[in-house]
């Protein structure tokens, strides 16, 4: 008699194992180029909200400043820094760029975020030096141009670093404070833009990363089943005379001011694209995995290019996987949320070789229909409660039989009867989601219902049967008055 359960438990466990199997995978569409032929490496991208109009509805444009590249003939002439700004505008259901400006000075390799004041620019560098000066960028819709406030500047300065927003905080880390890679660094600085006024913004030193110190670090934010936290990936420093391809994944949590180590990444992402988007997952949507780091002079143009390969991560199963191939790989460049989508804008596809391409990447699953196997469960399971109900209608003969059972339930029963009464629906799927994004406590209330059931069998119970009544609301009728039962029975009704 045992080997069926186990058998049935063994399909079903069985079933719902193929049924997760599925791995998200990411849909490329390939939006109008930026408009300049070569395109940039290091750019500030971000997205900012404006209004049309009062009254009208918030509007966002797409913003992509400065960035370097290396001019043709690519591999005679020095590298160039920019200072140009672009705009891409959702118009008639197509984009459209504008060059909306220029910055103060050509700069490239900063960070950038994309916040409710605009698109926060922090740091970056030029040919001579490394900066702490920070920006912002934003849309005027009137003038059609970009307007830039200068914000408090970081404590130190930082280039090839990350940055990333959660709530009204930012957060950078990684970078190198000037030229050398040797000058990584593995700090964590903070800036609240709570404060009403930009001008009151300041710095904030939190935690160090315990991870080696790192520069073309991947820095992101995504909630990990308890609250939104920092997510410091991958990178590479100087270790000796050598340039090590780091694979580590830490988590900073903003409430404890603690980091984490989490599942190493499958091979390094240095200067890679990550963002995250949905419930719990971080896409890794391009980076450098070291294979062919140094052989740029010897390969020159029959570089492949950096692996064409997205990675996900999911933050509650610590899990990293798959998330299919990409048309190209674009690094050092920034991943930015446009319009229910991420948007992957210029960057590096090889060696001294940049892009002008744009890319709109969303995540698409598997769809299945509601199939016949769970047709049969769906019309099998209400057959069978309509055969109960039918079966013992026959029996009843009054309302003794229909609400007590002629007092002739067996004690499993009324068991059974008093577990099910104590769980919803709600719990019933609330309580194992919660605990797969978190852990078990909120079920240790459930333990209690056994404990419950033996004090209604033997205290509730006998009481309701010495006084002949068929529920508490008629108990509150006998001890009461009429009024005070109607009065409870649509309160439960109403309230629970």
């Amino acid at each position: 008699m045992i080997r069926i359960p186990a058998l049935l438990l063994s399909i079903l466990l069985f079933c719902t194992t193929i049924t997760g199997q599925d791995a998200v995978r990411l849909q490329w569409d390939e939006l109008p180029p930026i408009p300049d032929d070569l395109g940039f490496a290091g750019p500030f991208v971000g997205v900012d909200a404006f209004t049309r109009a009062v009254g009208t509805p918030e509007d966002e444009v797409l913003i992509v400043a400065g960035g370097a590249n290396f001019p043709k003939p690519i591999w005679e002439t020095e590298k160039v820094w920019h200072d140009r700004v672009f705009v891409a505008r959702q118009e008639d259901g197509s984009l459209r760029w504008v060059e909306a400006g220029k910055l103060d000075r050509p700069v490239a390799y900063g960070a950038s975020v994309s916040t409710s004041e605009g698109v926060v620019c922090i740091g970056g560098s030029d040919s001579t030096q490394a900066f702490a000066e920070c920006f912002l960028l934003e849309w005027d819709p009137q003038m059609e141009a970009i307007k830039k406030r200068y914000v408090p500047p970081l404590p130190a300065p930082c280039a090839f670093g990350s940055a990333t927003l959660v709530g009204d905080k930012v957060y950078v880390s990684g970078g190198q404070s000037d030229l050398s890679l040797s000058s990584a660094m593995n700090q964590l600085w903070s800036l609240d833009l709570a404060n009403v006024h930009y001008k009151n913004w300041q710095w904030e030193s939190l935690p160090e990363c315990p991870g080696p110190t790192r520069a073309f670090n991947v820095t992101v934010s995504q909630h990990n089943g308890f609250e939104d936290c920092v997510y410091v990936i991958s990178g590479r420093r100087q270790n000796g005379d050598d340039i090590e391809f780091l694979t580590d994944t830490w988590e900073y949590s903003p409430s404890k001011q603690t980091w984490r180590r989490r599942a190493d990444v499958p091979r390094s992402v240095a200067a890679g694209t990550g963002i995250g988007f949905g419930q719990s997952h971080i896409f890794i949507l391009g980076g450098d995995d070291g294979s062919l780091f140094g052989r740029a002079d010897e390969l020159k143009d029959d570089h492949p290019g950096f692996i064409k390969e997205s990675l996900a991560y999911h933050t509650i199963t610590d899990s990293w996987t798959s998330a299919g191939t990409t048309p190209t790989n674009q690094v050092t460049t920034v991943a930015v949320r446009w319009n229910d989508a991420m948007i992957v804008a210029s960057g590096e596809v090889r060696p001294r070789v940049r892009t002008p391409s744009v890319y709109k990447v969303v995540p698409v699953g598997s769809t299945r229909d509601f199939g016949m196997g769970n047709y049969v469960v769906l019309f099998g399971y209400l057959i069978a409660m309509v055969g109960v109900g039918v079966y013992f209608a026959r029996k009843n003969k009054n309302t003794e039989d229909y609400f007590r059972g002629g007092k002739k339930i067996p004690w499993w029963a009324a068991g059974c009867s008093i577990f099910a009464t104590m769980l919803s629906s709600l719990t019933f799927t609330g309580i194992p989601s919660k605990a797969y994004s978190q852990d078990c406590t909120l079920a240790i209330g459930n333990f209690m219902i056994p404990v419950v059931a033996v004090v209604a069998v033997f205290v509730a119970l006998p009481f309701f049967r010495r006084i002949d009544a068929t529920s508490a609301y008629e108990y509150l009728e006998l001890r009461f008055s009429r009024p005070v039962r109607m009065f409870g029975s649509a309160s439960f009704t109403l309230f629970h």
